[in-house]
């Protein structure tokens, strides 16, 4: 029998799917699960399938935490894929597992070009996340993400991870820093410097975006009763 580790389901315009484990120490993670069990992959496909019909919401996002860490994320995506468009947002660290896995866009997090940089943000090294995006480019599913943290993942930086992607010009996205429990000890990006990351980025890339972009969206609403 497949299982699932399962944090919580949210629903916005998108049904979103969080796993509780991850195996990466950001400095500056905000995710804190809540109702964590393990349940029937089966079991919770058929009730994201509910919410999707009840909602008229056609979209799933698996998220974390880290959901590669899920052995049997393959046969999960594989159930919801039949009906939903499914995005799977990653640290991309466990290419073996979402090779396997069955999606339409994979949301790859990559923390830092500079491997220094990536150790001290994350106490890993990112090798196994750009060879897993390597691994990806042709797929036409790809979108990275970094998040702007001004006096560490500066616009500097930004911009060598937007040439990095150049080669394949995948999509690109800029978050910026939101400073939860400031253990980096650094300030919130102004908007200017959004903007000017994004600025710089598209010199290398045809597409970029950034969280400016989605101030907008509808609120979401928990659903943490039993499965």
């Amino acid at each position: 029998m497949k299982h699932i580790q399962l944090s919580h389901i949210s629903v916005s315009d998108i049904i979103t799917v969080l796993t509780p484990t991850c195996n990466l120490r950001c400095r500056y993670c905000f995710f804190t699960p809540r109702n964590c069990r393990e349940y029937d992959a089966e079991r919770i496909a058929d009730r994201v399938l509910r919410i999707s019909s009840e909602e008229g919401i056609d979209s799933v996002l698996i998220a974390g935490g880290e959901p590669t860490l899920q052995r049997d994320l393959p046969e999960f995506t594989e159930a919801l894929s039949r009906d939903l468009h499914v995005t799977i947002s990653t640290n991309g660290t466990r290419w073996e597992i979402l090779r396997k896995s069955t999606f339409h866009e994979v949301h790859v997090d990559l923390k830092a070009l500079d491997d220094e940089k990536h150790l001290q943000l994350t106490g890993r090294s990112n090798r196994s996340v750009l060879e897993c995006i390597e691994e990806l480019t042709g797929s036409g599913k790809l979108e990275v993400s970094t998040v702007l943290i001004p006096g560490i993942v500066d616009v500097d930086e930004i911009e060598k991870i937007a040439e990095f992607l150049s080669e394949w010009d995948v999509p690109y996205r800029i978050t910026g820093y939101v400073g939860y429990n400031n253990s980096l000890g650094a300030r919130r990006p102004r908007d200017d410097e959004i903007v000017r990351a994004a600025e710089i980025s598209r010199k290398y890339l045809s597409s970029v975006s950034t969280s400016l972009d989605f101030r907008r969206h509808k609120r979401r609403r928990m659903v943490l009763d039993h499965i």
